[in-house]
């Protein structure tokens, strides 16, 4: 797992890389900018402190304004030696590669780091956004996901 806990830089220009100009995000970096400002023009618009699940309603709407692909509430079983156990229900999945966790919560904490790195592990998905509507500024966390690893 990798934990990126840096929200000034949008990840997707190596710092003094003599090559950035050259330099071209993968699609999952370029589709996290795009979410991550999706993220930002909704916090913008209706502001900080809400519930989270007028942030998800939202963001499906930026989702869609911007032409990108999203599921909504996939249901995903739980299964331990073979037999299914349970279903968790999760957020936004955009394009069929990225989870987004919106939360409006005073601070991330491990249980919604584990949380999340357990849906990665089922979904076999390679990252989660997690985003914090609490505040006037955006806060993000991203973490990566390696089934190979």
């Amino acid at each position: 797992m990798e934990f990126d806990n840096t929200n000034t830089n949008d990840g997707n220009t190596p710092a003094g890389d003599a090559n950035a100009a050259s330099y071209q995000p993968s699609p999952l970096q370029d589709l996290c900018y795009k979410v991550t400002g999706c993220a930002i023009t909704v916090l913008n618009t209706i502001g900080p402190g809400l519930d989270s699940k007028i942030y998800e309603n939202c963001m499906m709407i930026e989702l869609a304004k911007q032409g990108l692909t999203f599921e909504y509430q996939r249901k995903v079983d739980v299964v331990y030696s073979g037999q299914k156990v349970g279903v968790v229900t999760l957020g936004l999945i955009v394009n069929n590669m990225l989870l987004v966790d919106c939360r409006s919560v005073a601070f991330f904490n491990e249980t919604d780091f584990s949380e999340n790195i357990s849906y990665l592990k089922l979904t076999e998905l390679p990252m989660v956004l997690m985003l914090n509507y609490k505040f006037g500024k955006l806060q993000w966390k991203k973490i990566a996901y390696d089934p190979t690893r």
